[in-house]
């Protein structure tokens, strides 16, 4: 059998019951376009490299419990959180060596930081509390469960242009809730970026 020419939800069948050259198809259909949106967001070979071969490691540890419907967007949606995960750990060692401002002038200051975080994760989730229902079901389903627009489109039952609409309304609601926090700006506009 010839994978190449097979379908990618026919290899998503196979790959589900093990089959290693299933998995190896779909790798090599979709590493190399992965690979370059996560160097064109990173900046860094070597950082593209780990992200891409985390995404494909876990995709194959859980090959029997995924429900994929759409590997492409999968794929890209899975490497775009790695990428968020990469570039908020990156800013929790900036912050940690280089100082958050004013905040670490003294050691005993930077023991806020990890205060700090928690306080703005608790606002991030008071403010998508505040947002709508449907907007923050929306929200949730694309940027916590890694959802597809078209996915989230036929789950909600409206159009794409509509769960569109409802990702930029919940990203301009949390950026005037998050007005307060430093950095929120430049957080949120990384979370559009790499998300868009």
């Amino acid at each position: 059998m010839d994978y190449k020419l097979l379908a990618d939800n026919v290899l998503l069948k196979l790959l589900k019951i093990s089959d290693e050259l299933a998995y190896k198809e779909l790798y090599l259909r979709y590493w190399r376009k992965l690979y370059h949106s996560a160097v064109s967001k990173t900046n860094s070979k070597e950082v593209a490299e780990d992200i891409v071969q985390s995404v494909f490691t876990d995709l194959w540890d859980r090959r029997e419990i995924h429900q994929i419907n759409c590997i492409a967007a999968y794929l890209e949606t899975a490497v775009k959180y790695q990428i968020i995960n990469y570039i908020k750990s990156a800013i929790s060692k900036r912050t940690q060596y280089a100082g958050f401002g004013e905040l670490q002038k003294s050691e005993d200051e930077s023991a806020d930081l990890p205060l700090l975080m928690q306080e703005l994760n608790m606002a991030i989730d008071k403010a998508i509390s505040q947002l709508p229902q449907k907007t923050q079901t929306i929200f949730r389903l694309s940027r916590f469960e890694k959802q597809s627009n078209k996915e989230i489109s036929r789950i909600m039952d409206l159009s794409e242009k509509a769960v569109e609409y409802h990702i930029t309304q919940s990203l301009k609601s949390l950026r005037f809730f998050l007005r307060d926090f430093i950095l929120v700006d430049f957080i949120l506009l990384l979370f559009e970026n790499i998300i868009n």
